[in-house]
């Protein structure tokens, strides 16, 4: 099977979260499956360097689209990265451009980002017989396109309005970000007015990139089976869940995996020292050097480290984190943290390093390094999102045996288990999970995953628990390929 994948985001070259880890994990895995895989991503300023330093040579293939009035001369850079073939749309005028993937910092976004990813769509069609070559599959060397968020879902449009016969999936990974626009740029991207319809592309008389992809998909999926059903909810469907309950043919939760060989404490260059599940002596030298990089004075074996690695959101629930930091002392319990977002946070949490040197860093920024460092030197970690489609970072914790605290919502209810909510069934419990988005839920939380920190037999019980869960792509990949399959028959 020929599946070409979609998305605006390819780790490590082009990433701001998980989409980017996404769109190069489950792509190999399906791979490693037998399957016939391929990435389309656009080759935005400093990733044709990123690439090259990388040892991957590019081949270059003219790609011109046409795009309602538009024109582009564009290229199609293909890289073989192990035994996916990942495609860089190079148009210059769209994405050769200071900043990130979509706009020029923080919050802000290109005003033509409509067309940027309507180009992106449009290529998708011609990209397959370039990276897969013509004949096989549907169109052009294609049997299934599979769109990733708004940015992706334009495959889909114009794939139902040049290759009907293509079997296409979109995966929402966050319906908060939806590719909402004017009306009016129907006419520039070529789209039909007879798909702005309630039950199509028209969302509160805009145009919705997402929505059209939704309803033109022969299948939905999400990154997490709970968010599957959270998203068909007025309290998180974000005016879709009327919509998709309806006028959707089929939504379907597969939780997201990590890279099992990439993430791996046993050979993770980034720490200080190597461990496993069976020898977590080195994970002691990793918890002492993470307190001394992050300035704290060096924790007794009844002062837990609690790490965390996030964008500093109110959807992350930085602010309840936040509320609970002046009770760390009286816990007993120290937090280090990166991560970066909206300003009031970073300054809030700033405040709070300022305030508590003895129990609080914090760094504002993005170090990969130091991230996984992180990972590898906090005994907990927390999470507490107000919503997590799926959440990758409490997998990385547990594969580096820090200990995750979650909001149980998402993909972080399905991804984590708490020995309370076992009560006597089978089952392995690899974390502590809290129910309601409140600094006194998540501070209840907190207390009782530290009792257990000094408890040393039942929290090495727990972190072997977290430490031998399969977070792997290859279960998702499998649940990805039978869908495709299902939907070709």
């Amino acid at each position: 099977m020929r599946i070409l994948h979609v998305a605006s985001e390819l780790a490590p070259f082009a990433q701001t979260g998980g989409l980017g880890d996404v769109a190069a994990g489950l792509p190999a895995a399906q791979a490693a499956l037998g399957e016939d895989t391929a990435v389309l991503v656009p080759l935005y300023r400093g990733v044709a360097t990123q690439l090259v330093a990388a040892g991957l040579s590019l081949d270059s293939r003219p790609l011109p689209i046409d795009l309602g009035p538009h024109r582009f001369e564009g290229a199609l850079r293909i890289a073989q990265v192990g035994r996916v073939r990942c495609g860089f749309l190079d148009v210059p005028a769209l994405y050769d451009r200071d900043g990130g993937p979509y706009g020029p910092g923080g919050t802000a976004e290109f005003g033509d980002n409509h067309v940027r990813f309507g180009a992106l769509g449009k290529a998708a069609l011609a990209a397959g017989s370039l990276l897969f070559g013509g004949g096989g599959g549907t169109g052009g060397g294609v049997d299934v396109l599979h769109a990733h968020d708004w940015q992706g879902s334009p495959a889909v449009i114009y794939a139902h309005l040049e290759r009907p016969e293509l079997v296409t999936v979109t995966t929402i990974h966050n319906l908060a970000f939806r590719g909402i626009f004017p009306k009016h740029v129907m006419t520039e991207l070529g789209i039909p007015w007879t798909l702005f319809t309630s039950q199509l592309a028209e969302f509160y008389d805009q145009l919705s990139f997402l929505k059209g992809a939704l309803a033109l998909s022969g299948a939905v999926t999400t990154v997490s089976p709970t968010y599957a059903h959270e998203i068909l909810t007025p309290e998180l469907g974000e005016g879709l869940d009327g919509f998709l309950r309806w006028d959707v043919r089929r939504v379907v939760g597969i939780a997201n995996g990590i890279d099992a060989a990439a993430w791996n404490p046993a050979t993770d260059a980034a720490l200080p020292a190597r461990f496993s599940a069976a020898d977590l002596a080195g994970k002691r030298s990793c918890r002492a050097q993470l307190a001394a990089e992050a300035g704290l004075p060096p924790p007794d074996d009844a002062t837990p480290l609690i790490g965390v690695v996030a964008r500093m959101t109110y959807q992350k629930g930085f602010d309840l984190l936040a509320a609970v930091v002046p009770a760390l002392g009286a816990l007993g319990a120290k937090l280090v943290l990166i991560g970066s977002g909206e300003p009031a946070l970073e300054a809030w949490f700033r405040q709070l390093a300022r305030d508590f040197p003895a129990h609080v860093a914090v760094r504002i920024g993005f170090d990969r390094a130091y991230s996984r460092r992180i990972y590898g030197g906090s005994d907990l970690f927390a999470m507490p999102s107000r919503f997590e489609p799926c959440g990758l970072g409490q997998l990385y914790a547990m594969r580096y045996g820090a200990v995750p605290i979650v909001h149980a919502v998402g993909g972080l209810r399905d991804t984590v288990v708490d020995p309370a909510a076992l009560r006597g069934r089978r089952g392995t419990a690899t974390g502590i999970r809290f129910t309601e988005a409140t600094p006194a839920a998540l501070h209840a939380a907190l207390a009782r995953a530290v009792a257990l920190f000094r408890d040393p037999p039942a929290f090495a019980a727990l972190q072997r628990g977290a430490m031998a869960r399969d977070s792997s792509w290859t279960g998702p990949a499998h649940e990805y390929v039978q869908l495709y399959r299902s939907l070709q028959a």
